[in-house]
């Protein structure tokens, strides 16, 4: 019986991923839940293998390391959010940045989503490669 060799990366596996931290007013938590829906949606038909969202729990440091929250000036009233999208390499990424290109159904998603985060402020955005030296 012949059986994959556990060196072989599979199609699936995400070999890369883009972070996007942002902070968004509570009081448009439900609003942006059906904006990521959307987006979730839109990034998967166009070939991102995963698109993960999250929110922050705790804003307490922990020993020496500084909560995101402050890093992000974060207010009380305010959360903040975090999306994972997972490629399986670099090339992966601008084979889903092509398929992308001319689809004007993720305009609207946008303008929504830019509506619903703190005016004025930023989204923090790095694309990151796993190092298989760990794994």
């Amino acid at each position: 019986m012949n059986y994959p060799s556990t060196n072989m990366i599979s199609d699936d596996s995400a070999g890369q991923i883009a972070i996007f931290l942002y902070r968004a007013p509570k009081v448009n938590h439900d609003a942006l839940v059906k904006v990521n829906k959307h987006s979730h949606d839109f990034f998967m038909k166009h070939g991102v293998l995963k698109f993960e969202v999250f929110t922050l729990t705790a804003r307490g440091n922990m020993m020496e390391f500084i909560n995101i929250a402050k890093t992000l000036s974060a207010r009380d009233d305010e959360e903040v959010w975090m999306e994972i999208q997972s490629y399986r390499d670099a090339k992966h990424v601008q084979e889903f940045i092509k398929a992308m290109e001319g689809d004007k159904s993720g305009d609207e998603m946008y303008a929504e989503f830019m509506r619903l985060i703190i005016p004025g402020s930023v989204v923090t955005f790095g694309n990151f490669s796993k190092l298989d030296e760990i794994s």
